[in-house]
């Protein structure tokens, strides 16, 4: 049985909803329009303009084959199919059914060729529930940059701006297990070119609506790159609201001085990701926890020495010092020298 008090909050907060939707309603009774803002060509969308997909389950939704796809695109790396297919064909889409079955909710599709899949995309379908409920809907269309957005089934439609991702190469100075990128393992080096990379920031920069725009640069290892720096300054040169770098901080811990270069080229973030607390949830980063090992040699009184990398038995990673580790301190993360903070986030983020 519940108190009292949970009874009142449960009717003043449907009270509360019903006079919103009476406001609302009185509120598109001749509304005064809608302002054009300068990062846009067309006016902001009023609530009740803004549209939604099919929401809820079961639905059907469109998916792509586990198989197809990538079996496609190494047809067109071979030379056997033209790059166009991706933006003419819906290649490797399914029509796929999002049900809930067993406190999950999964979604179910079949490929003609390679058969039945499923896929849990939620644990807790009262949470998913909650999510698209409140989903408020479908920001401005983007508009008067078609050349842009021509990336057939993934063309972008919606949105005010975003964060471009640039993976400016693909070797690493670790060897972790498992890599997205399978960085060091593909047997080839796939690298930008300056050409290149000044060409990604520049188109995207002319996307429409484009309330802010920020670009990550990632790998790999991004740091490696020999235009590592020089992307920073195009990147903000052009008008890149925010320059990030999703880094393992080696080269920022083997030379102060790179930071500091970093930091005047214009980084503002750089992001960290950890497994957990100690060694054990990191050792399959396979270059040793350079943080952690030294902060316990420090707190030990013992001199340091320096972590062999496994990729290389020739590089030799200096550890740095306690002054320059960045530790969240009374709830915060203490100023990195490439910007106003320090970010890092769990596996997965």
């Amino acid at each position: 049985m519940h108190k009292p008090v949970k009874y009142v909050e449960k009717c003043f907060t449907v009270g509360a909803t019903l006079v919103w939707h009476v406001f609302e309603r009185l509120n598109r009774i001749r509304p005064n329009p809608a302002p054009t803002p300068k990062w846009s060509d067309k006016p902001l969308l009023k609530s009740y303009e803004k549209s939604k997909p099919p929401l809820g389950w079961p639905r059907s939704t469109d998916s792509l084959c586990p198989k197809c796809v990538p079996e496609i695109r190494q047809q067109i790396l071979d030379g056997k199919l033209p790059h166009e297919v991706l933006l003419n064909e819906k290649v490797g889409e399914v029509k796929a059914q999002i049900v809930e079955r067993d406190g999950s909710i999964l979604m179910v599709k079949d490929c003609p060729k390679h058969g039945h899949f499923e896929d849990v995309m939620s644990i807790d379908p009262e949470f998913s529930r909650h999510l698209e409920q409140v989903f408020p809907g479908r920001d401005i269309r983007a508009h008067n940059d078609e050349k842009l957005h021509h990336h057939g089934s993934s063309t972008i439609k919606y949105g005010r701006g975003s964060v471009l991702t640039i993976d400016l190469t693909n070797r690493c100075n670790m060897m972790c297990d498992p890599c997205f990128m399978d960085a060091n393992q593909v047997g080839f080096v796939h690298e930008l070119t300056w050409e290149e990379i000044k060409q990604m920031l520049d188109n995207a920069i002319t996307i429409k609506p484009k309330r802010q725009m920020s670009v990550q640069f990632s790998g790999g290892e991004p740091t490696l790159s020999p235009y590592f720096l020089d992307a920073i300054r195009y990147a903000r040169k052009v008008g890149y609201n925010s320059v990030q770098a999703a880094t393992n901080g080696i080269e920022f811990a083997k030379s102060f001085e790179f930071a500091q270069q970093a930091a005047e080229a214009g980084l503002r973030y750089a992001y960290l990701q950890f497994d957990g607390i100690g060694n054990a949830a990191n050792a399959h980063r396979k270059v040793g926890n350079l943080f952690h090992r030294q902060w316990n040699q420090q707190r030990a009184g013992r001199t340091h020495h320096p972590v062999r990398s496994r990729q290389s038995q020739k590089d030799r990673l200096p550890l740095v010092p306690t002054s320059q580790l960045y530790r969240p301190r009374r709830g915060h993360y203490r100023r990195a020298p490439f910007g106003p903070a320090l970010h890092s986030f769990p596996s997965g983020a």
